[in-house]
């Protein structure tokens, strides 16, 4: 349970240090007020404490202030020594503090880590009208660092620390019927460090380091959104684009124990994106130019695996939708290689062809949901009787498992590109949602799919000189893509499987 509280220590942080866009006259009492309001407007369980707060002019005192919440018998407690609100005669406000504040959190079940949240030579301005309100901040670095951690097998020792270097950033956030945010973030670069030894003695040691970040986002929800509940959030009210980009990155592994592992892992530019709003939600990721190169007490000799890119892309509704809505999903892995010393364990004569391999996924759809993919009651077996918290319970297979309907299905690129072989598929499919006994317990499907096949028998006849496939099941295989595909060039071969009117063929022969 320590990650949900941990997520609700990270909107607290971002809440105090970027919270509540326009360019008027502030005061210090307006931007104090302000500031409670978007910490507790978070959540319900979030509260504030503090000492008397003293005001002077247009300077206002708190010290001692504690941000705590807790939820279902987690808890968090941020506490700020002391932050001062100053008019600077122009409009504006410059908000202060002291440099170091102590975050704990724990858990329900004994685990208990406390932190310190840190920034070198910061500065915070507020500029705007109590409505709408802009911040711009920037620092020489904030660093979190571990001071102690309790787990329920004991205490970890050693050190952690996530540290943002070169920072600079401008948020603003507009407050009526709706609260609208906007974020434009940089840093120079990230340095992350985990060194620490688990309860079992098992020591872990990473370190990393990832250059040129940048961050942007929008957001738009109504003021009295509850932001607790994972269902309202994702419901089509709350709406909110964003990206984040990195350059280079580089990290240094080294685990001890049974089977120790170190090495090296660098990658090159980074992209992320994600969009959330009345269609659901949209996610995608990318990086460039992997390379590791470990080795471990498990492998005789060292791994080195690199890749040109590799990311995946996630578009899906989330909550009830009144008419079909797009979805789709991507995976892209290419150019994967790896030494030749695994290479000569697998292959030693050097028989297969061991060219960069690629694989490539490209679907998307429409489907409409009946209920929200946020309810845990809704997604369990029996709906509004499962116990959502039992773990155990299995989810049915099958379209019963999805609360809606797919109405259409297309496969916009296939591509498997490895020893030799290359299979390249497109197709589009239809389905009749009022029509489940053609296929029993599924909509009928109308459509096809083609599938482009070169290089197959090239690899059976080098598997069979290996000695890898017996000459009989060969031929069975051969057979088989006989059946289902036609020649249509030197070892290329393609096949059509096409579905209409309840029958399944095959190049235009009934299989079905």
């Amino acid at each position: 349970m320590i990650s949900r509280i941990t997520l609700r220590a990270g909107v607290c942080l971002t809440a105090l240090t970027l919270a509540p866009a326009a360019w008027a006259d502030v005061t210090a009492q307006q931007v104090w007020t302000a500031w409670q309001e978007a910490v507790t407007g978070y959540a319900t369980d979030v509260t504030l404490t503090s000492d008397p707060v003293v005001e002077d002019g247009d300077t206002v005192t708190v010290t001692n202030l504690v941000v705590s919440s807790a939820q279902d018998g987690d808890t968090l407690t941020l506490t700020i020594p002391e932050l001062v609100f100053t008019g600077a005669g122009d409009g504006t406000v410059d908000v202060t503090g002291s440099d170091r504040v102590p975050v704990v959190i724990a858990s329900a079940d004994g685990g208990e880590i406390a932190m310190t949240l840190s920034e070198t030579n910061g500065t915070l301005k507020v500029s705007g009208t109590p409505e709408a309100l802009s911040y711009a901040m920037a620092a020489d670095q904030y660093a979190l660092t571990m001071d102690s951690l309790t787990t329920p097998e004991g205490p970890v020792t050693g050190e952690m620390r996530l540290a943002a270097n070169g920072v600079s950033a401008t948020t603003t956030t507009a407050t009526g019927a709706t609260v609208d945010g906007t974020l434009d973030l940089t840093a120079t670069s990230v340095d992350l460090l985990l060194d620490i030894t688990s309860p079992d003695a098992t020591p872990v040691m990473v370190s990393g380091k990832i250059d040129g970040i940048a961050a942007t986002g929008t957001s738009s929800m109504p003021a009295d959104l509850d932001t607790s509940d994972p269902s309202a959030m994702f419901g089509g009210d709350y709406v909110a684009d964003g990206t984040f980009s990195n350059g280079p990155s580089a990290y240094i592994i080294d685990v001890g124990g049974v089977s120790p592992v170190n090495g090296t892992v660098t990658t090159g530019p980074g992209t992320l994106s994600y969009g959330i709003g009345p269609d659901g939600l949209r996610y995608a990721t990318e990086a460039t130019d992997l390379v590791a190169d470990l080795t471990s007490g498990d492998m005789p000799f060292p791994l080195r695996l690199t890749a040109a890119s590799y990311g995946t892309s996630l578009t899906t509704p989330v909550g009830p939708t009144d008419a079909a809505v797009p979805f789709g999903l991507t995976l892209d892995l290419s150019e994967l290689t790896v030494n030749d010393e695994v290479w000569a364990m697998l292959d030693p004569a050097a028989s297969l062809p061991r060219d960069p391999a690629t694989v490539q996924l490209d679907i998307s759809g429409m489907a409409r949901l009946d209920e929200s993919m946020m309810d845990p009651a809704a997604m369990t077996p029996d709906a509004g009787t499962a116990d959502a918290t039992d773990l155990t319970a299995v989810p049915p297979m099958g379209p019963d498992a999805f609360p809606g309907e797919v109405e259409s299905l297309t496969l916009n690129a296939l591509t498997v590109d490895a020893l030799g072989v290359s299979i390249d598929g497109t197709g589009d499919f239809t389905f009749d949602n009022a029509d489940t006994t053609t296929f029993p317990g599924f909509p009928a499907p109308t459509g096809q799919i083609t599938l482009d096949l070169t290089g197959a028998n090239g690899l059976i006849d080098t598997l069979i000189a290996m000695g890898l496939v017996p000459e009989d099941q060969a031929m069975m295989g051969r057979m088989m893509m006989g059946m289902f595909a036609t020649s249509v060039g030197d070892d290329a071969l393609q096949s059509v499987i096409e579905v209409r009117d309840g029958q399944v063929l095959a190049n235009g022969q009934r299989i079905r």
